[in-house]
């Protein structure tokens, strides 16, 4: 599909980019939640990446485009971490690790064979959607673990949008979207601990609706979850976080996903939006 096409379906419906796991697995260890010891079900994997997709295909309507997985790249299927995309405008990632550096240039090519070609290779380390999601006419982005804060003026730069930018200080919640949801324009969740204490309150000023999480329900990575401003996609993992969300005024839609917690990974991580 052509970024033309891409450009006409969206007013008409979301559009993401996934990677099915059809080599998740756990190769090596980059983050706490990783163990070689502990190797994630093929099984089911499969089944609860495939639930995703129907939730985004069946239930929602979302055009879903698909990247090619690579052999003993096992992390290629957290899509979101590729790069931050927004008006058609692609930061690529820099990733910190040398095992996750060749899924760079592997997204670099899907997108320049469906028509994206203002694609930028940061100087600095850069974890894409891992580190930073777009919340309105603003960026959110975290640095500590994954990215570096001097990414943060090349993506201000590049995207000519305001950054906030947070230090991340938990390496269980090593990037930022395992700790931080973007719910709409104007409400984002996160988990306060996860970040130190003047990101907290440079956060709750710039944000004007601030859904707190306690470390249990982060745990369960319900804030690595996807929304369209109405309706959450995440973890079913902690029913009093969702119940957050619901009395926020959203549909929730849970599904199991924890199968690639074992990897640090979410719904969110596994959904990469097409902001074209």
């Amino acid at each position: 599909m052509s970024r033309q096409e891409f450009a006409i379906l969206k007013s008409m419906q979301k559009n993401i980019l996934m990677c099915a796991p059809k080599y998740f697995d756990i190769e090596y260890e980059i983050n706490p939640w990783m163990k070689l010891t502990d190797q994630p079900s093929d099984l089911t994997a499969e089944e609860q990446w495939q639930k995703l997709n129907r939730i985004y295909v069946e239930k929602l309507n979302w055009n879903v485009q698909l990247i090619e997985p690579i052999e003993h790249l096992p992390d290629m299927v957290f899509a979101t971490d590729c790069c931050l995309m927004i008006d058609g405008k692609i930061m690529l990632s820099r990733f910190r690790y040398p095992e996750r550096q060749p899924e760079s240039e592997q997204y670099r090519q899907w997108f320049l064979n469906h028509g994206f070609d203002q694609i930028k290779q940061p100087t600095h380390i850069f974890e894409g959607g891992g580190d930073t999601m777009a919340c309105g006419n603003k960026i959110i982005a975290g640095h500590g673990f994954r990215s570096d804060k001097e990414s943060h003026q090349e993506l201000e730069d590049f995207f000519s949008r305001e950054v906030i930018s947070l230090k991340i200080i938990d390496p269980f919640f090593y990037h930022l979207d395992t700790s931080l949801a973007v719910l709409s324009d104007d409400t984002i969740a996160f988990y306060p601990g996860a970040i130190d204490e003047s990101s907290q309150q440079l956060l709750r000023s710039k944000i004007p609706n601030c859904i707190e999480a306690t470390l249990e329900e982060a745990k369960g990575f319900g804030l690595n979850a996807v929304s369209d401003g109405k309706t959450i996609i995440t973890s079913n993992a902690s029913e009093s976080l969702l119940d957050k969300y619901r009395q926020a005024g959203f549909e929730v839609i849970p599904t199991p996903i924890l199968e690639f917690r074992k990897s640090g990974g979410g719904v969110k991580c596994l959904t990469l939006e097409l902001r074209s």
